[in-house]
C-alpha cells in the first residue's frame, strides 16, 4: 500500500506550517522524519493519520483519500501518551482502540495479549494507566495502536521517555513490524538505536528538503540533527550492524564485542 502527498500544505491561523509537500510512503518500509522543533514534523504525521485536513491532494494506492480513510489505515501514536490513554486499566485502554472494529471478545483478548507482550507490559493488564511511569505509558500508547493492525503506524517521539535499552527494544519491535509488511513513519531525535530505517526525511521551514538513505543523508550538512557516533563509524567503515553479537565474514561467523 502507498500513501502519496501531492502539493500538500497546512496552516494554523493563516500561517503555513507545511507548504507544497510532495512525498510517498509505502508499507514494508521505515521512514524517519527529522528537523528542528516547529519545522512541521508533527503536523505531517497528523495529516498522514487523518487527524488534520490539509490543502492539496492525498492518495491511497492511487485513489483519493479523505481523513476518514486515512484514519482507517494509519494508526497514530501521540508525543504525549497521556493524550490517548483513557481506559481504567491497561487492558481496557487497549480494548477501547479495538471496540470500533467490531471484533468479538476472543479476538480482542488475543490481540491485547499479543501487543502487551510485544511492548513489555505483560503482567500489568489490571494496572491503572495513571500509575504507570512515563515510559510505560509510551509503551501502552504504542500497544493500543498496534492492536488495531493498521497498514501504517505514525509515531511522534514514541521513545522520548524511555531509557536507552528500552528505546532499542521498542525500535526492534518497529523493525519487526516493518518485516511483517507494515509501514512505519517515525518522528524521533533518538537515532542511536534505529538500525533498519529505509528513508530519512528532513523538514525545514515547512518543506521536505531531503528524502533518501542514511548514507546520502550523511553526505549533507544538517545543523539541526545530531548525528549518532555509530553512524559516523558506519560512514568510515562501511555499514555493519554494530549492535549484533555476531557477523558473517567470508562464510564464517566470528564473535566480536558490541560497541
Amino acid at each position: 500500500m502507498k500513501i502519496t502527498l501531492n502539493s500538500v500544505s497546512f496552516r494554523y491561523n493563516g500561517d503555513y506550517v507545511l507548504k507544497d509537500v510532495n512525498a510517498e510512503f509505502e508499507t514494508g518500509k521505515i521512514y524517519v522524519v527529522v528537523g528542528k522543533n516547529g519545522s512541521g514534523k508533527t503536523t505531517l504525521l497528523k495529516i498522514l493519520a487523518g487527524l488534520l485536513e490539509a490543502e492539496g491532494e492525498i492518495f491511497l494506492d492511487g485513489s483519493p483519500a479523505d481523513p476518514f480513510l486515512l484514519r482507517k489505515n494509519v494508526g497514530y501514536v501521540f508525543q504525549n501518551p497521556s493524550s490517548q490513554i483513557i481506559g481504567a486499566t491497561v487492558e481496557e485502554d487497549v480494548a477501547f482502540s479495538l471496540e470500533i472494529l467490531g471484533l468479538d471478545e476472543s479476538e480482542m483478548r488475543k490481540r491485547i495479549k499479543k501487543v502487551l507482550e510485544l511492548v513489555g507490559l505483560s503482567g500489568l493488564e489490571k494496572e491503572d494507566p495513571l500509575s504507570l511511569s512515563g515510559g510505560q505509558k509510551q509503551r501502552l500508547a504504542i500497544a493500543s495502536m498496534l492492536a488495531r493492525d493498521t497498514h501504517f503506524l505514525a509515531l511522534d517521539e514514541p521513545v522520548s521517555m524511555l531509557d536507552p535499552p528500552s528505546q532499542r527494544e521498542i525500535f526492534q519491535v518497529l523493525e519487526s513490524l516493518k518485516n511483517e509488511g507494515k509501514g512505519i513513519i517515525l518522528v524521533t531525535h533518538e537515532l542511536e538505536y534505529l538500525d533498519d530505517m529505509d528513508f530519512i526525511l528532513h523538514i525545514s521551514n515547512g518543506t521536505i528538503d531531503f528524502c533518501g538513505s542514511w548514507e546520502k543523508f550523511m553526505e549533507r550538512e544538517f545543523g539541526d540533527v545530531e548525528i549518532p557516533f555509530k553512524w559516523k563509524l558506519w560512514k568510515k567503515c562501511g555499514k555493519i550492524n554494530l549492535w549484533e553479537d555476531r557477523y558473517e565474514n567470508s562464510g564464517n561467523q566470528r564473535r566480536r564485542d558490541t560497541v
